[in-house]
């Protein structure tokens, strides 16, 4: 993810490093159960066992914080995306497994997912530009596999972007739609969402997932 710059008084960058990712547990904590605009810098400080001066010889301002949170957030997801797809080489299946996991992220982190949605807007522009990259960076890799699966004549589709856009759209609802979702497990979520998207784009009609 395209870092944004945060200005320290303190210039040791291993110190940095871990101070930030001390910062950043701390605040994922609060921010996830109060919420960002809730949740003050003092009570960030005490989580992490910081005093609030020494916390801010390491960030300027809250909103520092929680771009330090959305970074790890992004780059952890990105980090099990290839490694949930590293080594598979048939796009059907590449595209299978790269939608599971996706659906056990969210699932996981149901609570981070929402704070990415809901406090976006408090990161400024810098912090929003970097956050569209992340997300360029995530449909791109959906992108590719479809590509991958253009070329080798298994998946019929026309606009593999808008279509990359709207698997990550639908990805998203298990979180963003919860609410009317209860009573679904997640593997029927993840069964049903695979089925519909390879079945929607096979080239080949005998080609077909079948709900089990």
């Amino acid at each position: 993810m395209p870092q944004k710059d945060i200005e320290t008084i303190v210039k040791d960058q291993d110190l940095i490093s871990r101070r930030h990712l001390q910062i950043c547990d701390a605040a994922l904590k609060l921010f996830s159960r109060k919420g960002f605009h809730r949740t003050t810098v003092r009570e960030i400080a005490e989580a992490c066992g910081l005093g609030i001066g020494t916390l801010y010889s390491y960030i300027k301002t809250k909103e520092d914080i929680l771009h330090l949170v959305y970074r790890r957030i992004l780059e952890s997801f990105e980090a099990r995306m290839l490694e949930a797809t590293r080594g598979i080489q048939d796009p059907r299946l590449q595209l299978k497994a790269a939608l599971e996991e996706t659906l056990k992220i969210y699932d996981e982190c149901q609570d981070v997912v929402l704070l990415l949605y809901q406090e976006s807007h408090a990161l400024g522009r810098q912090g929003l530009q970097g956050l569209f990259e992340v997300d360029r960076t995530y449909v791109g890799f959906f992108r590719e596999i479809l590509d991958r699966g253009i070329r080798a004549g298994q998946f019929a589709v026309k606009e593999p972007h808008l279509l990359a856009v709207c698997i990550l759209f639908l990805c998203a609802v298990w979180d963003l739609k919860r609410w009317n979702l209860q009573g679904y497990t997640l593997e029927t979520v993840i069964e049903s969402l695979t089925t519909l998207i390879l079945n929607g784009i096979s080239a080949d009609p005998l080609v077909k997932l079948q709900p089990q």
